[in-house]
């Protein structure tokens, strides 16, 4: 069962513990404020349905609320509960698999994740917890979630295989043509020395004419 709460990651509001005063708002519907809201809200909420997503009012800064308290047109969801900040152990146990994934190799790294999408099954009644601009439900599992960014990005890599493959083709018949046009060139050049052989040859036997007409003339004028 859905209600109404805060989808921005480690604010607790809801319709059941929601203070006097806070309210909740929906998310904008013109493309240039959702755009606004995308680059202020990343990294900040897990899920984001422009139709059923509510912020409350605790992110909103007090300037954006007319004298109502109503929310004006151009706010912005701009403040957020700080980030939680790693503990020793975490901070070291981060550097510890960071340090450990350098020591394996490209190939070992991709059929390990392989392996592990092959093992996570698709939840039930997974059509149902996703809108249709392929963003999770509020009300959407965990398992559902990364079930979805499992398929975008199987999606994804299909996508760049395939302008891999387009590219290599690209590549080829730009290949091709290149080697086409020195074979091009290269007769080219051949046939200009021939022309350039024949018209020599031309030229002699024009000078051989004209002097055997420059003798002629001078015969017949004695």
């Amino acid at each position: 069962m859905t209600y109404m709460h805060c989808v921005v990651q480690g604010c607790k509001i809801t319709i059941f513990n929601k203070p006097i005063g806070v309210t909740f708002h929906n998310c904008p519907t013109s493309h240039e404020m959702r755009n606004k809201w995308l680059h202020a809200l990343r990294n900040k909420c897990a899920v984001l349905d422009w139709s059923k997503s509510r912020i409350c009012s605790k992110h909103f800064e007090h300037k954006y609320f007319d004298a109502q308290r109503k929310l004006k047109e151009n706010a912005i969801p701009t403040l957020f509960p700080p980030s939680k900040l790693l503990r020793p152990n975490e901070l070291s146990s981060k550097f510890k698999v960071d340090k450990l994934l350098t020591k394996v190799s490209q190939s070992e790294l991709m059929n390990d994740i392989r392996n592990s999408i092959n093992r996570v099954k698709e939840p039930a009644n997974f059509d149902n917890m996703v809108t249709e601009d392929l963003q999770c439900k509020a009300d959407a599992s965990k398992e559902a979630q990364l079930w979805l960014i499992i398929k975008k990005q199987e999606n994804l890599n299909s996508r760049l295989r395939e302008a891999i493959e387009q590219n290599k083709k690209h590549s080829e018949v730009l290949q091709k043509n290149m080697e086409d046009s020195r074979s091009s060139k290269k007769n080219m050049d051949q046939n200009i020395e021939t022309y350039k052989y024949i018209v020599k040859c031309l030229q002699e036997k024009l000078a051989t004419l004209e002097e055997q007409i420059e003798i002629l003339t001078a015969v017949e004028s004695r």
